[in-house]
């Protein structure tokens, strides 16, 4: 098999992955607390990624240490609070809601680096931005346009919206990754200090984090965000995007909210339901005219 097709079935398969993220994250919403699941599963990841990144990171350590200060907002944003926010708003909304929310992170990135870095936007960004906002809308009201009077968001939504916006800045703030850089070093550096935030957070005890229950769905949960979503799937990734290309890759981050939707139908039992298919065209729509052009193209995984 050529190298591009292998290409595609890592890209694919990355996408399966991190979308089973998301179900996970629902189905084992009422037996671990999000903050226990997400320092579990860095704790794993860390775990497995020390002995192979270690020298990567010696190495660049000279890169990193001028810009330090950045690397830890970096930390927080992607390893500390994406995940940990996705995990607690997954306790009260659909699976399906919440990945068709997190593809709205590529028009959010244009929005901050608008608002942030000055950075150019075109009209027909802004009318993507506009379609994409309308698409999350029908998500939060159900598709009634009757419930915007009096509009109450459930505490997940909150969440998963928090989220959303928290990898968002992170990709835009990508700018302050040093050039040159491994990227074993570099995700090894987040996974750090993410999870020395996350350590303070959860020893303690000052956030309802229960201990871990050491039953088979509990840990096969924590296996599987701690290996295949956190190392198994970035290496698939990486090895997609060297062999095709970081615009053709792009296209496969779209695939996310499918698998995650499709799996939720069929793991999770939820009914997919008309405003589901609304949103989705209006998120995926105002997204294709917001970087169908775009020169510069920002993918981050979801790490």
């Amino acid at each position: 098999m050529s190298s591009p097709r292998w290409a595609f079935v890592f890209l694919i398969s990355a996408q399966l992955l991190w979308a089973g993220n998301f179900i996970v994250g629902r189905a084992i919403s009422t037996e671990i607390s999000p903050l226990t699941l997400s320092y579990w599963r860095w704790t794993i990841a860390l775990i497995c990624l020390l002995p192979f990144t270690v020298p990567a990171l010696i190495k660049d350590w000279h890169l990193y240490r001028p810009v330090i200060g950045k690397m830890v907002v970096l930390g927080l944003l992607s390893v500390a609070s994406f995940n940990t926010l996705l995990y607690y708003g997954l306790q009260t909304t659909p699976a399906t809601n919440a990945a068709l929310f997190n593809s709205m992170i590529p028009v959010i990135i244009i929005a901050i680096s608008f608002l942030v870095f000055r950075e150019r936007i075109r009209p027909l960004q802004i009318l993507g931005i506009v379609i994409s906002f309308c698409g999350v809308l029908t998500l939060l009201v159900r598709g009634n346009p009757q419930n915007l009077v009096g509009l109450s968001l459930n505490s997940g939504d909150f969440f998963i919206l928090g989220a959303v916006l928290s990898w968002s800045l992170y990709s835009a703030l990508m700018r302050w990754k040093p050039v040159g850089v491994s990227p074993f070093s570099f995700i090894l550096l987040n996974v750090l200090i993410g999870e020395v935030v996350l350590t303070v957070l959860y020893m303690p005890g000052w956030i309802d984090a229960a201990p871990l229950e050491f039953t088979q769905n509990n840990l096969l949960a924590v296996f599987y965000a701690g290996i295949p979503v956190s190392i198994i799937a970035f290496l698939c990734w990486n090895e997609g995007v060297k062999h095709v290309g970081a615009s053709l890759a792009g296209q496969f981050i779209h695939l996310l909210p499918i698998f995650a939707a499709t799996l939720a139908i069929f793991l999770l039992g939820e009914q997919p339901e008309y405003y589901h298919g609304a949103g989705a065209l209006l998120i995926g729509f105002g997204v294709w005219l917001s970087v169908r052009k775009s020169r510069r193209a920002k993918l981050i995984e979801p790490i």
